[in-house]
């Protein structure tokens, strides 16, 4: 016998649920607590199922009816309509997914975990580009769906103002996508469709003397700097070994290992994040003598002027040579590299040995191995030729 919405009203709870039909497999669920809902009896594939078509009186008669015809009618196409239920639920949670899954999400799981090996000064320069660049129009979209052409938009944007940043934007998106797909976030990397689509990067050259005649005239400009004994210790240390501005003023002296006259920088510390040993020369080790009676309390060499516990900063070397007179087209804190390179390489020393001195990274894994093994000693005559070049040099001034 059919329901109606008085005979629904009025069937009141029992001790045990039970059930009241509506005819043709439709239910009325009643349970103890007195709630109702409607329940499906159907037949597929020769087995009864039974599926819930919602609560009373959310789902009035009239409603469950109609849910109930259309569930008839699927089933009469042979389709079976908890596996279609089943399969919008995976849909949608699908959808969903990808819509969650957005680039500012991905970024920031990469970039959280890539920031414990970053320098400093990169997380800052990857932070910015990031929010300044990238998150105004890629931020909120899912990862997914970013199209090679919406990156390229964003990116000839970025190059008709700033070219470099272009390029490093192109290299940070490229990195995201490649982190998404690891994670299962996405299928391919579209920044590999643009190879060729920005402006050729021109080479960066940083300002460097490089002319004997200069370098003996930035000794002298060195010797009468007026500044910081520990600034002035810090613009020698550079000059006789050459490494990066950033792992000059992070040097420790717990990296210096005196019984073999080594700096032992760690790989944490390295932009190849690869360790690397400089051999010290005799003026070298007589300088760190110096130095040790100003700040061998500190864990640094070069401190900064108000805390021993805080190395100088990134900038001191330059303002330095600014005082000097030096401008950012003549001389950086990067070009004591470059001052070195060019007069070892005119003096004939072997590229490898310079190379390694540099700290350049050997892809070559076997190579990069036979030339740590094997070079020290080439490198130890090197660093002290530099040395006693650069003091014949101070002797003619």
């Amino acid at each position: 016998m059919a329901l109606s919405e008085v005979a629904i009203r009025n069937a009141k709870p029992r001790e045990k649920s039970y059930l009241i039909s509506d005819g043709d497999g439709l239910l009325l669920l009643i349970k103890e607590s007195g709630s109702k809902s409607w329940i499906l009896r159907y037949w597929f594939d020769g087995k009864e199922r039974r599926t819930g078509l919602g609560k009373y009186p959310t789902i009035g008669l009239l409603d469950a009816r109609e849910l109930k015809n259309l569930f008839k009618r699927e089933i009469a196409l042979g389709v079976n309509p908890l596996e279609r239920k089943r399969e919008k639920r995976e849909e949608e949670a699908r959808v969903k997914a990808i819509k969650s899954a957005t680039f500012v999400k991905l970024a920031e799981e990469w970039y959280s975990q890539q920031e414990s090996t970053w320098s400093k000064s990169h997380c800052t320069d990857v932070r910015h580009k990031l929010r300044a660049c990238l998150y105004p129009k890629l931020g909120e979209r899912p990862i997914r769906e970013i199209t090679t052409q919406e990156v390229l938009n964003i990116l000839l944007d970025v190059e008709s103002r700033t070219p470099e940043t272009a390029y490093k934007s192109k290299i940070i998106v490229g990195q995201v996508f490649q982190f998404a797909i690891a994670r299962g976030e996405a299928d391919l990397d579209v920044t590999q469709n643009l190879r060729k689509a920005l402006k050729p990067r021109q080479k960066r050259h940083f300002a460097a003397l490089t002319a004997p005649k200069d370098v003996s005239d930035l000794m002298t400009r060195i010797e009468s700097y007026n500044g910081s004994a520990v600034v002035r210790a810090a613009l020698w240390f550079s000059l006789h070994t050459f490494q990066r501005p950033g792992e000059i003023r992070r040097a420790a002296w717990a990296e210096m290992d005196f019984d073999a006259n080594l700096w032992r920088i760690p790989a944490e510390r390295m932009k190849g994040k690869r360790s690397h040993v400089i051999p010290l020369s005799r003026q070298v080790l007589e300088l760190l003598s110096q130095v040790s009676s100003w700040t061998g309390d500190s864990q640094f060499i070069f401190p900064t002027i108000k805390s021993k516990k805080i190395p100088m900063s990134e900038n001191t070397i330059l303002v330095a040579l600014r005082s000097m007179g030096y401008t950012n087209e003549q001389m950086t804190a990067h070009g004591f590299r470059a001052l070195a390179s060019t007069n070892l390489n005119e003096q004939g020393w072997n590229s490898d040995v310079i190379e390694l001195s540099l700290a350049h990274t050997e892809t070559n894994a076997v190579r990069a191995a036979y030339n740590h093994a094997e070079r020290l000693e080439d490198r130890r005559k090197m660093m002290q030729w530099w040395s006693d070049w650069l003091d014949g040099l101070r002797q003619k001034t």
